[in-house]
């Protein structure tokens, strides 16, 4: 009796455990439940589902977080933007600030072609913003579909456009801390110092699309 209980408890914490790995969508492609504006409990009227796609239609809409805060995971999904358009994807982001940037690290999302600030490299597509540099040629041009895969692990962060890694980075390491003392990100207190919170899509005036909105626990 006692090796058939063990056996049992075994087998359902695999079951747990594989139930925890699976991925999840975070986005029907049909409404946006689940969704709701920074630091608030509604969603403005600017975000809308167009296509299977979440869309900002707008400036005005105000980012936009999931309603659960996760710590350690896999992201995937879609984006594309309008020409000269830029918006972004931050992680682990707190409600406890003003605005999502102040405590979430931003992969960037941006149409490198005509957008000016594709000039400086570290505000490219799929760079971690103003703080380390994607390599040339990862995205694709305005209104075509990009996809996104980030990887969450403790202090550890990879960011992938289109199966390239963009940047690879700890959040505990002296080069990070070099990286922060040397960018506009020092003036925040806890920039990148948590261990969980949202994934947020920005607003940033222009119209952007996000689709295929996946993620898995870790």
């Amino acid at each position: 009796m006692k090796y058939i209980l063990i056996s049992l408890m075994a087998l359902l914490t695999g079951c747990i455990s594989n139930q925890n790995n699976e991925w999840q969508s975070l986005f029907n492609g049909q409404d946006l439940q689940g969704w709701r504006n920074y630091n608030s409990q509604g969603i403005n009227g600017k975000w809308i589902v167009e296509d299977s796609a979440i869309h900002l239609t707008e400036k005005g809409g105000q980012h936009i977080v999931y309603n659960q805060p996760f710590k350690d995971f896999e992201l995937k999904l879609q984006w594309k933007i309008s020409e000269r358009g830029n918006s972004g994807i931050f992680i682990r982001s707190s409600e406890r600030y003003q605005y999502p940037w102040m405590s979430g690290v931003e992969m960037q999302i941006l149409d490198d072609e005509k957008h000016p600030n594709a000039k400086n490299p570290l505000t490219k597509a799929g760079s971690c913003y103003d703080l380390i540099a994607a390599p040339e040629g990862a995205v694709n041009k305005a209104m075509a579909w990009n996809d996104v895969h980030i990887i969450v692990k403790g202090s550890h962060y990879q960011f992938f456009l289109n199966g390239v890694k963009t940047a690879d980075f700890d959040v505990k390491s002296a080069e990070w801390r070099a990286l922060i003392a040397g960018s506009k990100f020092k003036k925040y207190p806890g920039f990148s110092e948590n261990k969980q919170g949202f994934i947020c899509l920005q607003d940033h005036g222009d119209p952007v699309w996000f689709r295929n909105i996946k993620i898995r626990e870790l």
